[in-house]
């Protein structure tokens, strides 16, 4: 497997735990420090942080979601992605379906392991 395709692969692994509302196979994506900067929000520094914000959202809508890669750089065991995110959120107490969508880019280090773990989530929403 190519390493752009691994990157792909845990990108996918933390849509699909977003979408199936399974936080564990989200968060298994991370790094125990992994940080999220959402738009308009307070940086989210942590594992247990990062559950605690996605919980909520996770139980308020049914969620699809994507991400596609537009450039991919390697820094030895660190990469750099940044692409276009989109998805629906349909709101489960109003019915209301939301369709986010914005810039986000991604930062991943290899672990002990070698597998591939998320270090920075950071987005903007609005035009794609």
């Amino acid at each position: 497997m190519t390493e752009r395709a691994d990157i792909q692969n845990v990108i996918n692994a933390w849509n699909n735990g977003l979408d199936s509302g399974d936080i564990d196979a989200m968060v298994a994506t991370c790094d125990p420090n992994a940080v999220t900067v959402n738009e308009g929000q307070p940086a989210t520094i942590g594992v247990q942080a990062i559950r605690d914000k996605y919980i909520p959202r996770i139980a308020a809508a049914e969620i699809t979601s994507g991400y596609d890669i537009e450039d991919l750089q390697f820094f030895g065991d660190v990469a750099v992605v940044s692409g276009r995110f989109y998805g629906t959120m349909k709101m489960r107490d109003t019915g209301e379906t939301r369709t986010p969508q914005g810039r986000l880019v991604l930062v991943y280090k290899r672990d002990a392991t070698g597998a591939w773990k998320m270090i920075l989530d950071m987005d903007n929403n609005g035009p794609a």
